[in-house]
């Protein structure tokens, strides 16, 4: 079968803009102008403004472009010529790089389809209103356009209005002027700009759902994920397969010791055999994260993303939101702009200060919750919350005894369910407020650029959100101390959300999407539009306005989800051990739903170089690190596991709940937190003993050095030899003897 290669260039768009019918005909011809002076080409165009529509035109530019700004961003290719080593890319020395037997790449084998995209967009944000060096005072046509427009906007504004946007002017003083920014920046953010996005390609989108789907032993086809949609994404779903595949040994595992359980007809409570499972799962996520790391390495030098810091810093993208002031960089000696750091690390105390107060909204919230759901009750633990000087600080009688027989929370009624649907709404809204609250917060942080900003939003939002799923259960399970409530909670919780997960990614937008084309058409066709009537609005839809009304791909959303899902099973591996198996099976169609939605659901990523999982690696060390905690407070405190082993350092109640032995508790104290401190030595010493850069991708790098230091001698004995023949009058210069 041949390989499938790209149309040519020139006359096929890459990337695709629609304006906003606030945008009219003059702005959007100025536009094409601006864009078109930068070398760009408007391939394809649907007219709007003019007629109140909107226009949607189709980018793409020349070979020699892309070759230059390839060059510019540091962008990485492999040699072909023999040497097979990633340098930055040279144009010339572009037929060292061309190969020929890669699909969804040119017909040189040049450049992939992600790569046109990435340089197209990184052309679209380097242009200017004006050039650099232009005189602002002689401003363009399209400068004073957006003048003219700016001055419009604002007298249509109320006083209050008005006044918020001078404060917001006043705030941007930093900044430069709009003529020596990013022109589509100052477009989308003043609403001329609805939508820029890459041009999805039939053929080669449905070529990698069909590999995704069927090729579940292989996994998804992640060099064709990546020639087409970029690192972003690629390394997603090339870390969505290293989770599954991983997990199939704890899951294996898991099962074997429920039906261990099962057969001896033990209880979660009193099982000695579990705490081995919690162990061995704390054991395998140390492995799992320090191979994927080893993996993710692997890939980004593979990907040719494989940078130092610095790098990172200057050829990644920089965010055209960022402003400081100008100064000489102590680097390069040129012109750059500056934010200290210290400004940044105020602004990172108060976003961390609003952030806790919310988060202390969202606790007494879940203690709301839990008291309707009678979970919170001094009645189940008499002889912990008997003496009147002893009360239950979270128990609001109003509230719990709602849960009572015959009340309307009644336990053992489906109405029971009504409090968890209740704070379930709550904390979606609550979630959602907060997302602005997180994305305000983080543009007011002054990122420099789109990396780093995303790691900080990252952050920020999975606090919160980890913060509502998570605490309900550690309250459970270290409050409480009742391992029946926490499995059941965690039961419900873990199989409700993925199921609802695995329903409503994919499932509900399809059938939105559909209903939506439905309407449509019944209102077109209600309201008589055909050629006869309008042949200027009786045009079907083409694919770019098609692909302008599908939705924004959120990958957070994707992420978030399954490391939620890592936690269920990692901080609570000795309450429910069948989770893991559960999740091998959820990922193996998780891959395949989010690949459907990314690929026919969603408008095709903007693409983003990027070295690897970024904040969410960091985010897995860190419940890794905290699990080899909850599942130590699980084995001795919450169940009675650790009893099976020492009885002599408990007792029941008349409750039979869990107590010390008078004068022992300091000794089970010392045997839980030394597990824990054990633990997290284990996991110190195989983070030192297992290097994070294989040997493989340390011989590679070892012999681009030496490569590169042969490339370079042999540059200068040339120069040498030039200059020789230049002073011996152009003969060849003679041998020594």
């Amino acid at each position: 079968m041949e390989e499938e290669k790209l149309s040519t260039l020139e006359s096929t768009p890459v990337v695709f803009v629609k304006f906003s019918a606030k945008a009219d005909g003059d702005l959007i011809d100025l536009v094409k102008s601006r864009l078109e002076e930068r070398g760009l080409i408007i391939v394809s165009k649907e007219e709007g403004g003019r007629r109140g529509r909107d226009a949607v035109i189709g980018i793409t530019t020349t070979n020699a472009k892309l070759e230059y700004q390839a060059k510019a961003i540091r962008l990485f290719k492999k040699r072909t010529d023999g040497t097979q080593v990633m340098e930055a890319f040279d144009p010339a020395l572009k037929e060292t790089y061309y190969d020929r037997s890669k699909s969804f790449y040119d017909s040189n084998g040049l450049f992939s389809e992600n790569e046109r995209c990435l340089l197209i967009s990184r052309i679209l944000e380097d242009t200017k209103v004006l050039e650099e060096g232009d005189d602002a005072v002689l401003a363009s046509n399209l400068s004073r356009k957006l003048d003219l427009l700016k001055i419009e906007y604002r007298r249509k504004l109320s006083s209050k209005l008005q006044r918020r946007r001078q404060q917001q002017d006043a705030d941007d003083d930093m900044m430069k002027e709009h003529p020596t920014q990013s022109l589509t920046f100052v477009l989308e953010r003043d609403g001329y700009i609805e939508v820029i996005a890459p041009i999805h390609h039939a053929l080669l989108r449905k070529r990698i759902w069909k590999e995704t789907l069927w090729n579940i032993i292989r996994g998804p086809p992640l060099e064709l994920i990546h020639s087409y949609y970029g690192e972003e994404i690629s390394f997603y779903f090339a870390w969505m397969d290293f989770l599954t595949r991983w997990s199939c040994f704890p899951g294996i595992l898991g099962l074997a010791t429920y039906i261990s359980r099962w057969y001896r007809q033990e209880s979660i409570m009193m099982d000695e055999y579990t705490p081995f499972y919690g162990l061995i799962s704390f054991l395998w996520s140390v492995f799992f994260l320090k191979y994927w790391k080893r993996h993710e390495v692997r890939l980004s030098y593979r990907w040719g993303v494989l940078l130092g810091e610095y790098e990172k810093q200057k050829y990644f993208k920089v965010r055209p939101e960022f402003y400081g002031y100008l100064r000489k960089s102590p680097v390069t000696g040129n012109l750059e702009v500056y934010y200290p750091s210290f400004r940044r690390l105020f602004k990172y105390a108060v976003s961390a200060l609003i952030t806790i107060a919310m988060l202390i909204i969202a606790f007494w919230t879940m203690i709301l919750s839990l008291n309707m759901q009678g979970y919170i009750n001094p009645s189940h633990d008499p002889s912990r919350w008997a003496d009147e000087n002893n009360s239950h600080p979270f128990h609001w009688p109003v509230l719990s005894r709602l849960a009572e027989p015959g009340q309307i929370f009644d336990v053992n009624t489906m109405r029971s369910l009504l409090p968890s649907i209740l704070h379930g709404a709550t904390i979606f809204a609550f979630n959602t407020f907060y997302r602005t609250v997180a994305t305000k917060l983080t543009k007011w942080e002054n990122h420099e650029t789109q990396l780093s900003f995303s790691n900080s939003l990252i952050l920020k939002r999975f606090m919160f959100e980890a913060f509502d799923c998570y605490i309900a259960l550690f309250y459970l399970a270290f409050y409480e101390r009742d391992i029946e409530k926490l499995r059941s909670e965690l039961v419900s919780v873990f199989n409700i959300d993925t199921l609802r997960r695995l329903a409503l990614e994919c499932v509900v937008p399809m059938i939105l999407q559909r209903l939506n084309r439905k309407t449509k058409t019944k209102a077109a066709a209600a309201v008589g539009i055909n050629k006869k009537n309008d042949d200027a609005l009786s045009k079907p839809h083409s694919p770019l306005s098609d692909q302008a009304e599908l939705d924004e791909y959120e990958q957070f959303d994707d992420y978030m989800e399954i490391i939620i899902q890592f936690g269920y099973v990692t901080l609570f591996a000795s309450a429910y051990p069948l989770a893991s198996l559960i999740m091998v099976f959820a990922n193996l169609i998780e891959i395949r739903s989010d690949m459907f939605k990314l690929t026919f659901l969603c408008r095709k990523p903007r693409p983003l170089r990027c070295d690897g999982i970024g904040m969410w690696g960091a985010l897995l060390a860190g419940i890794v690190s905290l699990s080899a905690l909850t599942n130590c407070l699980i084995f001795g405190f919450t169940s009675g596991q650790l009893m099976e082993w020492w009885p002599q350092y408990y007792t029941l109640d008349e409750s039979d709940h869990l107590r010390f032995n008078d004068n022992k508790g300091w000794l089970i104290i010392f045997l839980i937190f030394g597990f824990e401190r054990a633990l997290l030595y284990i996991k110190m010493l195989l983070s030192a003993v297992i290097p994070d850069v294989p040997e493989d991708v340390m011989d590679e790098l070892e012999r681009k050095h030496f490569v590169l230091q042969e490339d370079s001698r042999e540059l200068e004995h040339e120069k040498k030899e030039r200059v020789l023949r230049s002073l011996s009058g152009g003969k060849e210069p003679q041998k020594r003897r």
